[in-house]
């Protein structure tokens, strides 16, 4: 064991470096261990991931993948080397380097749960659920596991089913706003808008600071007729970002749900100004229709009335 501490010392010494930032003495520290057998796999990753934070992503792959040559057998080696795909982008590798880890320690629900990611970034959504559920299969309490499963659900529009995994997802962690966020819009496209109200509402009590939020609450007030509630919520979106275009048409088109043509002109010609593409969606929304025999709209939408 002596003769091996000299070693157990450099990579103590490289994770040290790793820590404050100095990746360039990481990688010197880690080179040391890479001189002998008994480390050299475990030098070889230690490479990468300094490599990796010097922006050596090249380097760090090739790296990673002398680690592998040198320990074919050890699943903890393929399962950082694919975490290190995804965070380079390369999914479609990162799920082989998965299967493999998982032929060698078949419980490994991180690995199912990062190929669900992996999978889901690659829009193949069906291999991403079925990734998921396995990754649920073996740790049922996983909160991220819910939530993006969930959200897949939600874009392939299995509604009852992307509700139920944010619910469970809520039990496990009630203090984060996505899922009721998230759970909100199942029930908008669904028709049951009372109800996604509330939950927008709990979503926002959690995260005062979101634009966003303010602007579903105040888009649902003006679906359901209630355009004096919907400024509110368009005021308050409008206080983080005051020029986003979409969140001044959406006042605009309170504006003239409530009759108030001056305002509304006012807000629509201001939120073309900053994106010309407002043009087009006011002539289609049945919220101006009124205006169609009014001068100053339709020079503001020119082409498209």
């Amino acid at each position: 064991m002596d003769q091996y501490q000299p070693y157990i010392h450099y990579l103590e010494i490289g994770e040290l470096y790793l820590k404050v930032g100095e990746f360039e003495r990481a990688v010197e520290s880690f080179k040391k261990l890479t001189e002998i057998p008994e480390f050299a796999a475990l030098g070889w990753v230690k490479l990468a991931n300094a490599e990796f934070q010097l922006n050596h992503r090249k380097t760090a792959k090739q790296f990673y993948q002398k680690a592998v040559e040198l320990d074919s057998k050890n699943y903890v080696i393929y399962y950082n080397f694919a975490n290190f795909l995804i965070d380079i982008q390369e999914y479609e590798e990162a799920i082989n380097y998965y299967q493999k880890a998982l032929q060698i320690e078949p419980n490994l629900a991180l690995a199912y749960y990062n190929m669900g990611v992996a999978f889901c970034k690659l829009e193949r959504f069906d291999e991403s659920i079925d990734s998921y559920l396995k990754s649920l299969k073996m740790n049922p309490d996983d909160y991220s596991c819910h939530r993006d499963l969930g959200i897949i659900y939600y874009e392939v529009k299995r509604y009852k089913d992307a509700i139920t995994h944010f619910q469970r997802a809520i039990e496990l962690n009630p203090k984060e706003s996505k899922c009721y966020e998230y759970m909100a819009q199942c029930f908008v496209t669904t028709g049951q808008e009372n109800i996604a109200l509330s939950l927008y509402k709990k979503a926002l009590s959690l995260n005062l600071e979101d634009p966003v939020l303010y602007y579903r609450i105040g888009d649902l007030y003006l679906s359901q007729g209630n355009a004096e509630n919907a400024i509110k919520f368009f005021d308050e979106a409008l206080s983080f970002n005051a020029v986003d275009a979409l969140f001044i048409y959406k006042r605009a088109c309170s504006y003239a749900d409530l009759g108030k043509e001056e305002e509304a002109i006012k807000e629509l010609s201001v939120a073309i100004q900053f994106n010309e593409a407002i043009k087009e969606i006011a002539s289609m929304d049945k919220c101006f229709e009124k205006f169609k025999d009014n001068e100053r709209f339709q020079n503001l939408i020119g082409n498209f009335k």
